[in-house]
């Protein structure tokens, strides 16, 4: 069925919802929203039902309630009538970085936020609809637990930007400074000095990522070794995946360096971190092939990887097809 323009789509209330999604447009859009607005617009879009929403036309505004269980998770349901006031006053700008003076838009997000019966209601604007179902194209993944622990404005807006870019495989990038101020929401007269922009909002939102260690989420950035006359700045994204790999090729280049301290060091894991039987750890130790397959294991179960494998022996053994098939 589907849903006609400018009519609304109701989603009722999903507690069990913790991962959801992010449209692009929203992850690089402007809105100068306090980190206990952020809050609340975070439950709002953890909440949308983006599979219901590929059914309705683009100008369709959606309904969602949030019940007070969750809302006082974050503030008080008496806070939540200055916050809701605020966020419904301010507006939302999706421009075109490299063209940003002929092509923009800006939209007020919400027609409606009320609260009654002990829910929060949200209405969009209908003009939002677009932006929204955008997330098919390109979108970051957003997960609400992880999102909601930040104290700072500028980490949880520079996650979804590090988020968005792991979606695209974009490990590397580099925004200039006069966008990443767009991006993070820092108005353009403060901060005026790379210095500045960087003691009170970069270093801080670095910090706070990457100490909670969220999604194994490391990265760095640095300013393309200029102390003056700053312009970009360049992120280096280093995740748990990327982390297994620089290992895994570590391990290579050893190997063909000094193959039998390697292999020593190798039966020292084995031995105190594995429970293989002698012939099993014989044919690692002996087979190259196997050998290779085992410690790239090793380094995904080290760097947080197959966080679900309860028994690591028998998954590495099933793996490297060690394992006898029951008759």
């Amino acid at each position: 069925m589907r849903i006609p323009s400018n009519n609304s789509l109701v989603f009722p209330f999903k507690h069990s919802r913790t991962d959801n999604y992010i449209s692009n447009k929203f992850v690089v859009s402007t809105i100068p929203y306090k980190r206990i607005e952020q809050k609340l617009f975070e439950l709002f879009v953890n909440q949308i039902d983006y599979e219901a929403l590929s059914n309705a036309d683009d100008n369709t505004s959606i309904i969602i309630t949030i019940p007070r269980s969750e809302i006082v998770k974050y503030l008080t349901i008496q806070q939540s009538l200055s916050v809701t006031k605020s966020m419904m006053e301010k507006s939302i700008t999706f421009l075109d970085f490299n063209r940003p003076e002929i092509e923009y838009e800006h939209i007020t997000i919400f027609s409606r936020i009320s609260y009654q019966n002990g829910f929060l209601e949200f209405e969009t604007n209908h003009a939002i609809g677009k932006y929204l179902k955008d997330f098919k194209k390109q979108y970051a993944r957003y997960n609400l637990e992880k999102i909601q622990s930040f104290k700072y404005v500028y980490s949880s807006t520079l996650y979804r930007i590090l988020r968005m870019h792991i979606g695209q495989k974009r490990l590397t990038f580099a925004y200039t400074i006069a966008e990443l101020k767009k991006l993070l929401q820092v108005d353009e007269k403060k901060y005026t000095n790379f210095y500045d922009f960087n003691i009170n909002v970069l270093s801080k939102a670095h910090k706070e990522i990457t100490e909670l260690n969220i999604d194994n989420i490391q990265f760095d950035y640095n300013t393309g070794n200029k102390q003056r006359g700053v312009e970009k700045i360049y992120f280096t994204i280093h995740t748990a995946f990327t982390n297994s790999e620089l290992e895994k090729n570590e391990f290579l280049e050893a190997v063909s360096i000094n193959p039998n301290v390697v292999l020593h060091q190798v039966e020292i894991i084995i031995d105190k971190q594995y429970h293989f039987r002698a012939n099993h750890k014989k044919m690692i130790l002996e087979d190259k092939d196997i050998l290779d397959k085992f410690i790239t294991l090793h380094i995904e179960f080290e760097n947080g990887l197959h966080s679900n494998v309860k028994n690591k022996t028998a998954y590495i053994l099933t793996c490297l097809n060690l394992l006898r098939k029951k008759a």
